[in-house]
């Protein structure tokens, strides 16, 4: 059975993957004791693992002009930081064939309001992704998932009235809103070895909002 570590397992799409019962989950959060994406020496050893997903994530949303130079600094460090600290500690524990799955946003390129700090984020993840999928193939092969909206803890407020649902529910194609299990699904897919010749690549699960009209 493959050992898969997630990290940010307290996220609602990290406890939907979880219930997958064909692997070996080693669940890591900010709120086990001590344990700081930004301190890799708050990182659990963990040996010989076949695959790894990393949660952390930021939807700050505001006015390009209401930004402060530390909401750009906090989103930077969730999104991108965390994640090259946490693949840097962990990558000479990774197995032949292992699996990375990043996330991203629609956001990262489709361009949206008031979405400059996350899209700047998100859009490192991708290509980041893309450049260690060059960089650490054939052993490991790393994907991104890039969703819209989902239904979830992070994105509750954006979601909390009949009229914002509603509303989001019509920009998309398929007029809905995705749940966890829509990126759980993929993640699982692609941790698997299902997916075993793909590699560098940005999946957009978001209901066809961005190529369909």
């Amino acid at each position: 059975m493959k050992k898969i570590l997630i990290i940010g397992s307290n996220s609602d799409i990290a406890k939907e993957l979880v219930k997958e019962k064909n692997y070996n989950f080693i669940k890591i959060s900010s709120k086990d004791s001590n344990f700081n994406i930004l301190d890799k020496l708050t990182f659990p050893k963990v040996d010989k693992i076949d695959g790894l997903v990393y949660f952390p994530g930021t939807i700050n949303l505001k006015p390009f002009n209401n930004y402060k130079e530390q909401d750009f600094q906090f989103d930077y460090e969730v999104n991108v930081i965390g994640l090259i600290n946490i693949l840097q500690f962990y990558h000479k524990s990774f197995n032949i064939n292992s699996s990375i799955v990043t996330i991203s946003s629609i956001a990262a390129s489709f361009g949206m309001p008031f979405h400059s700090s996350i899209s700047m984020c998100k859009a490192s993840v991708e290509a980041l992704t893309k450049s260690l999928a060059a960089e650490w193939a054939p052993k490991i092969r790393l994907n991104c998932i890039a969703p819209s909206l989902v239904s979830s803890k992070l994105s509750e407020r954006l979601i909390n009235s009949e009229s914002k649902i509603e509303n989001i529910k019509q920009k998309h194609p398929l007029k809905n809103i995705g749940e966890t299990n829509d990126i759980s699904n993929i993640i699982s897919f692609l941790l698997s070895d299902k997916a075993k010749w793909m590699t560098g690549q940005i999946i957009r699960v978001d209901g066809g909002l961005s190529y369909v009209r």
